[in-house]
């Protein structure tokens, strides 16, 4: 059983690109990084909705994390960081440690821990203005032309994922880092201007490296960047599902090793596995 310790005005709002528009190529989004130390973004589009891709499939997307592997380098904190420009203190992905045990029998336990992608996301129940859904592919998503900064998803999420922008900025010494715009769901954002500020934002499994029908063009950050081979992410309702990144069966890890999920007695039903 894992502890409660580890669980844990250029425009108007109404005109902010919606989450449900199309997402940008990775191409394009990197080709725009000039254009960002001069003051502007502009993010092409490739036709992919974020609350439904053109032709996706019923999916259950989730990762399989094997702890054995994992040598809590936190290459997976800084890539996420990196790929979505989170602000000062904020971490989509963070490593949780926890001392487990008595002296001197005690052993370090640690948790890579991304947003989990309940079956029954406490977070979207909750919320009152509906801005927290959940895709036909697993992902569950929060839209910040609809989240007005309840705070009740921060409150309710068991595994403390989603996490309220507070508009923070990076020492100014840091030069345009504050102004670098985020990928995240293919929102455009101006320098200065960010979307997410005074609202509620957290994992996404990187959505926007997906193509229009739904398939990842490119692997989630922490994925690609783990050394140790360690977080395993594909499809978990397909029996013969495939680790995007590495190629096991991700059914036949969880047949063939232990593993556990964080607080499966909430009943949310996350489809992130850790491998024992």
């Amino acid at each position: 059983m894992v502890s409660d310790k580890l669980h844990g005005p250029d425009k108007k709002e109404s005109e902010l690109p919606s989450p449900l528009d199309p997402i940008p190529s990775r191409r394009k989004f990197f080709q725009s990084a000039a254009t960002v130390v001069a003051g502007v973004v502009t993010l092409a589009a490739t036709g992919t909705s974020v609350s439904k891709p053109q032709s996706v499939q019923k999916k259950k997307l989730g990762m399989v994390i094997d702890l054995e592997r994992c040598v809590v380098c936190r290459a997976c904190v800084v890539a996420c960081k990196q790929e979505n420009k989170t602000p000062p203190g904020m971490s989509y992905n963070p490593v949780l440690e926890e001392e487990t045990g008595e002296y001197p029998h005690v052993k370090l336990q640690w948790f890579p821990r991304p947003c989990q992608h309940c079956d029954k996301p406490v977070c979207l129940e909750v919320c009152p203005y509906k801005a927290i859904k959940k895709r036909e592919d697993g992902i569950v998503f929060i839209d910040p032309n609809v989240c007005r900064g309840t705070k009740a998803c921060v409150k309710a999420c068991p595994y403390k994922v989603p996490i309220f922008d507070e508009g923070e900025k990076y020492h100014e010494g840091t030069g345009v880092w504050n102004e670098v715009a985020s990928p995240e769901m293919g929102l455009m954002e101006k320098p200065g201007k960010r979307v997410w500020v005074g609202k509620a934002r957290k994992c996404t499994f990187c959505v926007h490296k997906q193509d229009k029908n739904g398939d990842y063009i490119d692997l989630p950050a922490c994925v690609k960047t783990c050394m140790g081979k360690a977080i395993h992410f594909g499809d978990l309702g397909d029996p013969n599902g495939k680790c995007l990144a590495h190629g096991e069966g991700l059914q036949e890890l969880l047949k063939t090793r232990k593993h556990m999920r964080l607080k499966e007695e909430e009943g949310t039903g996350p489809n992130v596995y850790y491998l024992t």
